[in-house]
């Protein structure tokens, strides 16, 4: 990479970045909301809770949104139990593990919806449930097991292994101007940067580590 290419990512126009067809702004402020409630609910990190969230997801959730799935279009507006959908998020921050288990389960991707804000996310919830206790009568919706009680065997050692490593996940982006507006803009914009880098130089920047605001962005994009 030549110093006459070199250029800071504030400095790559607009039309030179990529498009993004997410809202990334308002979603990586409802990312960053998520995780703080993940981080601050103890119960949720003991492993016989965590073992039988791995077991929700895989035999209830994922069954479930792969059955409302129609490849290509849009994602269903339904959104999972809580701790569900921990699991579901550090499923996804591994994108080629993820993509590889659901083309093996279930012969296509499945996406997520975008729901971001309140309304939509109770709407999504509601809707979930009643889907859930219809096709899933003998599984509550909550989860239920006892974070004191004797856990279940482990199923699934490498999503359990990623749920573990994200657990303190929240502590990087805490800082409460993360979830400005004006800072939120600004990281997207220098992660359409990073991205158009990425893509231009290839190689090369793989073993780049982005910036806190590029890595927040990177990881609700993911």
């Amino acid at each position: 990479m030549s110093s006459s290419t070199i250029r800071s990512l504030s400095e790559i126009s607009e039309m030179e970045t990529i498009h993004l067809s997410v809202d990334l702004v308002s979603a990586a402020r409802r990312n960053i909301g998520f995780l703080r409630s993940v981080y601050e609910c103890q119960w949720l990190h003991q492993r016989a809770t965590i073992i039988e969230a791995i077991r929700r997801y895989d035999e209830v959730w994922m069954p479930l949104i792969s059955n409302l799935t129609v490849e290509g279009s849009t994602p269903p507006m339904v959104l999972p139990p809580f701790d569900v959908e921990w699991v579901w998020f550090c499923h996804t921050l591994n994108p080629v593990g993820y993509r590889k288990y659901c083309e093996t389960r279930f012969s296509k991707q499945i996406g997520k919806p975008a729901i971001f804000n309140e309304e939509n996310e109770e709407y999504a919830l509601m809707r979930c449930k009643q889907i859930w206790v219809q096709k899933f009568s003998s599984e509550p919706f909550e989860n239920e097991v006892e974070s004191d009680s004797k856990a279940q065997p482990l199923m699934n050692k490498d999503l359990f292994n990623e749920v573990e490593k994200h657990k303190f996940l929240y502590s990087k982006f805490a800082e409460p101007y993360l979830s400005e507006l004006v800072y939120l803009i600004a990281a997207r914009q220098r992660y359409k940067g990073f991205l158009y880098m990425m893509q231009r130089f290839g190689d090369g920047c793989f073993r780049f580590v982005p910036a806190l605001d590029i890595l927040l962005m990177l990881l609700t994009h993911q």
